[in-house]
């Protein structure tokens, strides 16, 4: 990764109908307010001295030195360690256990196996498992604001580097200032760790080349959420709700044409075995699916200042899901070549369509209020804001999607990306303090 630099913007702020009182944090070394969502609920054994955000790390020894060791378990959706998202979540499982001086133990439990993403939350609240992660979008009746936005996410521009950093931010961003959402999550009598991730970019899979809307007309096409098969059919493309694991099989026996899926759910699947022509967009995209990290009673039990280091290790949590699809973004484009595959960007009237209905679909969320009515304006201001800030830490695409192995590392250190989200999402808003 090569470091550039750019010219200072001043930074975009907006307010949300929904806030009810909080507001977007700036980068500060020090927090000292009010609880937020992190330290609510619980009832059990809380408290103790905690630190202040930016504390040396003797400091932190220092403030839990008489603390006694905690164990606790972490699901994520990686299938191992050795998947390329399981490094990722091996990252913050480091991150919280160097803080913490090795006191607390984070056991991974790896692809959901206590508990898949019907039934997460529910494992979380009954103390089955205690840090989750769940695709939220899965369940849009029960969490219907964390799936619209997801939607809104899709008129994120996309790029296989800096675009998905942007989109993670921007979701960061709005899910930490959006109170109708973390309402919700507080009401489920679970504690959010990292309110919105915005996952990775969808993207087609076919058994044919495809580029334009005419020609995705009349194909049969595996979707993973309601958004997304509403888009497909306003094109008149043909939805199934198969189970992603499904869809190479389904392709294999000519029963659809197509799968939409980010290129994770593609390492796991294989899928560009049976269909390596690969179909993307650029300046609008397809509705994303929201999910969270979401913790249990015994977080909420532990000492003040463990709660704090777990928290503090939110920004690895969120830089690590998107450095996921970023790793997977190059290895797709691997895969692709491995068979002669091929990769087309949709043509512009295409794209132009998609953004129309994606704001379209935003509307009817926002009349539903389970959007700010003023949505389509942040994510327009959070976007200019998080391109600027991301270019500032010296991110940038160095070439296109089909160069990814001549340009792109899994290598790369993301830390200054995961501080800055962190600092100026509006987290530390909701950081521990009780």
């Amino acid at each position: 990764m090569r470091i550039s630099t750019g010219a200072s913007r001043a930074l975009a702020s907006r307010t949300t109908k929904l806030l009810a009182g909080s507001v977007l944090a700036t980068a500060m070394l020090a927090v000292t307010g009010c609880a937020g969502s992190a330290g609510a609920g619980g009832g059990g054994q809380t408290g103790g001295e905690g630190y202040e955000y930016g504390a040396s790390q003797d400091e932190i020894n220092e403030a839990i030195a008489d603390l006694e060791p905690v164990k606790l378990t972490y699901q994520v959706g990686s299938p191992s360690e050795n998947s390329v998202a399981g490094r990722r979540s091996m990252d913050y499982k480091k991150a919280v256990e160097e803080a913490s001086n090795g006191q607390i133990e984070l056991e991974i439990i790896w692809g959901m196996a206590v508990a898949g993403y019907p039934e997460a939350v529910d494992a979380v609240v009954d103390g089955r498992v205690d840090i989750s992660y769940h695709l939220v979008s899965y369940e849009p009746q029960r969490f219907p604001e964390a799936s619209a936005i997801g939607t809104a996410l899709g008129s994120v521009p996309y790029s296989p580097l800096v675009g998905e950093m942007v989109a993670n931010a921007v979701g960061s961003e709005i899910g930490w200032n959006d109170q109708a959402l973390l309402d919700r999550y507080e009401a489920e009598g679970v504690t959010v760790l990292s309110p919105i991730l915005a996952n990775g970019a969808y993207s087609l899979n076919c058994n044919s080349e495809i580029n334009t809307a005419e020609v995705l007309k009349g194909k049969q096409v595996r979707a993973g959420s309601a958004p997304q098969s509403q888009a497909l059919d306003h094109f008149g493309a043909v939805p199934t709700s198969l189970e992603f694991t499904e869809a190479f099989e389904a392709l294999q026996r000519g029963t659809v044409d197509c799968d939409l899926s980010p290129m994770s759910a593609k390492e796991i699947s294989g899928i560009y075995e049976a269909a390596p022509h690969l179909a993307y967009s650029t300046r609008a995209n397809w509705p994303r699916f929201s999910a969270t990290y979401l913790a249990g009673q015994k977080f909420n039990d532990l000492p003040l200042a463990y709660k704090q280091i777990i928290f503090d290790a939110g920004g690895t949590m969120v830089s690590g899901s998107t450095q996921s699809y970023v790793d997977s973004n190059a290895v797709h484009v691997a895969d692709l070549a491995s068979v002669d595959g091929t990769i087309n960007e949709f043509d512009d009237e295409f794209q132009d369509e998609l953004g129309k209905f994606l704001i379209e679909l935003q509307d009817a969320s926002v009349e539903e209020g389970h959007l700010p009515e003023d949505i389509k304006e942040q994510v327009s201001d959070l976007t200019d804001k998080w391109t600027q800030r991301v270019a500032d830490l010296g991110y940038e695409d160095e070439g296109s999607m089909e160069e990814m192995d001549d340009w792109y590392s899994a290598d790369d250190d993301w830390s200054a990306f995961a501080k800055d989200v962190y600092e100026n999402t509006g987290a530390l808003d909701h950081r521990p303090t009780e």
